[in-house]
């Protein structure tokens, strides 16, 4: 009994760590995202008013003198923000916030997601280079099997050429890493037609494969035993034709720095286009909103279970986290960065504001939406 209770206190003390260390790398995201407002309103000579780490009362501040800027510190770690001065309201002070220049305030209300998508790019570079980008491991490998007649088949014997173990490089010229997608590979194969060239590492050594795609034949646990108490095996031929292979692991392999600069700067690319089709997969209802979507206490938990999995997974969670946070924080929806730029872009077109009551109304009434959006979606997903 006291062991059972300090095994089970040791292990929640490993989940308040692993979820510490994910507080400190979202914040890392949003000081980021913050500092890059900050950097080019400095560049442009906006006032900035306040310079925050998180949300809540202040419980550290100080004052720069000479500029009458603000660096706080608050008690919810969950956000920051970067105070520019007459943000949503009329002023006649030529370095408010609202009386720059439409393209200078475009630019600083890009340049956190800019440095979301910058920071990304340069840290998962260094990944791909320094650690590794994961490839698909080749886990069982089946017999290729054709069709006598409609319910007859024969295997083909020696047809296989992948191995267990393989490590999937490439399938047609294509690169198969697959850690950021999973289904990635088995979407490379289905795209093909039935000659597939597939490049694969073996024993330390690349060797491209012309695979000619087959039914496969697999055998599955039917539940039962025989008389001797072994499984009793199910034959099962694909209904689709393909590699007759299961994917068993992935295997971390080094980039060149040329590889991995291009393939850092797709991977933003890469993350948008995921997203994309988890947005698509909701709107038509083949997952549920609490398997596609979260909020704040969803994406620390998710950072959290990734600490546990080491220091790469960290890295590789930070990267797609910060990439996320940028694409969310362009979009055109109240209180959000995307919509503060559409907004310019209407006062350029009309060469007038939109009221400032009004525009500073909708910003607020968004960001309480967003608020409870957020709360909604953190419980559908750990209750729903």
């Amino acid at each position: 009994m006291i062991l059972t209770l300090a095994v089970s206190g040791l292990e929640v003390l490993k989940w308040i760590g692993y979820i510490l260390v994910a507080l400190f790398c979202l914040m890392l995201m949003v000081v980021l995202h913050e500092l890059g407002h900050y950097t080019f309103g400095k560049i442009f000579k906006f006032k900035i008013n306040e310079f925050a780490i998180g949300f809540g009362p202040k419980i550290f501040s100080k004052t720069n003198k000479k500029t009458g800027e603000v660096f706080s510190i608050r008690p919810f770690p969950f956000g920051g923000f970067c105070a520019f001065g007459g943000e949503d309201e009329e002023s006649k002070d030529p370095h408010d916030f609202n009386n720059r220049p439409i393209w200078q305030r475009i630019i600083v209300l890009f340049a956190g997601a800019g440095f979301n998508f910058l920071s990304a790019f340069i840290v998962i570079t260094i990944f791909f280079s320094a650690y590794g980008e994961y490839f698909p491991v080749v886990g069982e490998v089946y017999q290729h099997v054709e069709y006598v007649d409609e319910e007859n088949y024969q295997i083909i014997e020696d047809s296989q050429q992948l191995l267990k173990g393989d490590v999937i490089l490439s399938v047609n010229g294509k690169n198969a890493y697959s850690l950021l997608e999973y289904n990635r590979l088995s979407e490379l194969i289905s795209d093909t037609d039935d000659n597939v060239k597939v490049v694969v590492l073996r024993s330390g050594e690349k060797i491209t494969l012309d695979i000619q795609k087959h039914y496969y034949l697999s055998y599955t646990d039917s539940g039962e035993k025989d008389e001797n108490g072994d499984k009793v095996l199910v034959e099962n031929v694909s209904k689709n034709k393909g590699l007759g292979m299961a994917l068993g692991s992935f295997s971390a392999q080094k980039l060149s720095f040329g590889k991995a600069l291009g393939h850092g700067a797709t991977f933003g690319y890469d993350v948008l286009r995921v997203t994309g089709k988890s947005l698509k997969q909701l709107f038509s209802g083949s997952v549920s909103i609490s398997q596609s979507m979260g909020g704040t206490a969803t994406a620390i938990f998710s950072l959290a279970q990734l600490v546990q999995a080491g220091l790469p997974a960290i890295i590789y969670g930070f990267c797609i986290l910060s990439v996320s946070i940028g694409i969310m924080n362009v979009m055109p929806l109240p209180a959000l960065d995307g919509a503060r730029i559409v907004f310019a872009i209407i006062e350029g077109i009309r060469r007038k504001p939109i009221n400032r009551k009004i525009e500073g109304t909708v910003h607020f009434v968004g960001l309480i939406v967003l608020l409870a959006l957020a709360i909604l979606l953190d419980l559908l997903h750990f209750f729903g």
